[in-house]
């Protein structure tokens, strides 16, 4: 008799067990207007050979504050399906994966068709032609289609697909705090600087300072440059000026110019400059303060504002040789090299002072109406707290 009810109440609990897995849901962040955030259930994940199930411990923020102002939308992106940051724990994998369960792992955005230059050359595949940034598929919704998923191509979910190349394990001595700063903060800054060459002893001015111009000061002490920060948001250019910066300038002041020629001597100008606000306003004065064969380098784009940058060919590119590029990715390349650097005490030291604010999801909206107020730098948040 009491063999008979034990074995009942074992069925009952097995039972009670298969139907908590087959309800498991995924959470997901949602912009249903503007102004207005809802964290919607949606079906579990699904993966597939060459995807691993991550549960992320931060989703970071990076433009999603302008979708929920005023649904400025980037190419490719819903109200529903948003984010593209992340660490966590790998909590699934599938058959001959590389990485196994318990591995913390940063994801990068993207992902690789494998068969265009980007792809084929291992640099930024946010630029993939097929799958990348301003591909017709987008960059998230095909991970979810690739593994017959209803959820979990994008960092604002709780728990994510992970693409295995787009994946990379975590330092042991690394934080998933410092980690988390390989994506937009520190991560697209790396390449950028990567890129223009930037070495010790050289003179790099960051123009438009946000999170991005805070990564790219970060970067280019890192180096060894001298920096001047220019911007007008005093809180942060305060955050600047203790993240290393030797030089601040307000470009409202009509002798902002000339104090980088009187800054700079002989060189006439910086060698480096990066704009990161996507105005005509900063670039225009990140590409004057040049030095003939200077180099610049644009990050800053904003999805809101169709404003032109006009520019003067021959006066102010050929005339002075100018080399311009631009981007907002990191090189598949330049991961190890970027994971080594935020190895480093000292970065780490600066990732602390850049990231601002720590909000759990239950807290979402004080996330993004701090944002809004400029008064900040990188925001995380975190999914599970």
């Amino acid at each position: 008799m009491k063999q008979g009810i034990l074995s009942g109440k074992l069925k009952q609990l097995k039972t009670s067990k298969r139907r908590h897995i087959m309800t498991k849901v995924n959470r997901v962040i949602t912009f249903p207007e503007p102004r207005r955030i809802e964290i919607v259930e949606r079906p579990y994940p699904r993966i597939k050979p060459g995807f691993a199930l991550v549960k992320q411990i931060i989703t970071p923020m990076c433009m999603e504050y302008q979708i929920y102002d005023d649904f400025s939308f980037e190419p490719g992106a819903d109200a529903f399906n948003q984010g593209h940051e992340g660490v966590g724990e790998v909590i699934e994998v599938a058959e001959s994966s590389r990485f196994k369960v318990g591995d913390r792992v940063m994801i990068w955005d993207g992902q690789m068709c494998g068969e265009c230059w980007p792809c084929m050359n291992f640099v930024s595949v946010t630029h993939c032609e097929k799958r990348g940034y301003i591909s017709e598929e987008g960059m998230w919704l095909g991970v979810e289609k690739d593994c017959e998923s209803e959820s979990g191509g994008f960092g604002f979910s709780e728990y994510r697909i992970a693409p295995e190349y787009m994946t990379m394990k975590i330092p042991d001595e690394l934080s998933y705090k410092h980690a988390a700063a390989a994506g937009c903060l520190c991560g697209c800054t790396y390449t950028a600087v990567e890129v223009l060459g930037v070495k010790a002893g050289d003179w790099v001015l960051v123009g438009g300072i946000g999170f991005v111009g805070m990564g790219v000061i970060i970067n280019a002490k890192y180096r060894g440059a001298k920096v001047i920060a220019l911007g007008r948001n005093e809180f942060r250019m305060d955050i600047s000026r203790q993240l290393g910066a030797d030089y601040v300038l307000n470009p409202d002041d009509p002798e902002w110019y000339d104090k980088v020629l009187e800054l700079t001597g002989y060189l006439r100008g910086v060698d480096n400059a990066f704009e990161c606000s996507g105005y005509p306003y900063y670039q225009s004065r990140c590409l004057q303060a040049l030095r003939q064969y200077g180099k610049i380098f644009l990050l800053g784009h904003v999805p809101e504002s169709d404003e032109r940058w006009p520019i003067h060919a021959k006066n102010e590119i050929i005339n002075k040789h100018v080399t311009m590029t631009g981007g907002h990715d990191v090189y598949i390349t330049h991961r190890p090299g970027l994971m080594a650097m935020l190895c480093d005490e000292d970065v780490q030291r600066k990732v602390d002072i850049a990231v601002t604010h720590e909000f759990p999801w239950s807290r979402l909206k004080d996330a993004f109406e701090t944002a809004l107020t400029k008064k900040c730098g990188k925001i995380y948040l975190n999914p599970f707290e």
